[in-house]
């Protein structure tokens, strides 16, 4: 699922909040496997992220204002607990972690990677794609995007 489910939040989240979107407008404009996206929105809708309406009229729309959605949320939604190891995200799962100087070094880590992906927004997203693609527009044919 991968970038897949950040492209479709951002496509949403730079569109009309009033209007349904085809799912499968969205897979063709951003080559990804029409199945995948169905996967995508499935959890999305769970979720309450999103309505999903069945059917020649319907479609998928964004039901939570993308500055509301943090990247954090979305992460846990799909992959569950934010962790860099298997004893941070399950505290039970050694011993030592008390004493391990590499445990003490990750916590640290993770708690500043965890502010950050809770501060960054869907609709810091969609603006980070919406430049990017404004960037693409102003391109010469073959020229590649500056590194930041």
């Amino acid at each position: 699922m991968g970038s897949a489910r950040w492209i479709i939040l951002a496509e949403l989240a730079g569109r009309d909040k009033e209007r349904f979107y085809a799912s499968r407008e969205i897979a063709a404009v951003h080559d990804i496997p029409f199945n995948l996206v169905s996967q995508i929105v499935s959890h999305l809708q769970k979720s309450g992220l999103i309505q999903s309406i069945r059917g020649s009229s319907g479609g998928i729309r964004l039901l939570v204002d993308p500055a509301e959605i943090s990247l954090r949320q979305v992460i846990e939604l799909f992959d569950g607990p934010v962790g860099l190891t298997h004893c941070l995200k399950q505290p039970d799962y050694c011993q030592k972690s008390d004493s391990c100087p590499i445990h003490q070094i990750l916590e640290r880590t993770q708690e500043k990677i965890i502010a950050d992906l809770e501060q960054a927004t869907i609709k810091d997203l969609a603006e980070a794609y919406q430049r990017l693609e404004g960037e693409k527009v102003d391109r010469k044919p073959g020229e590649k995007l500056p590194l930041r």
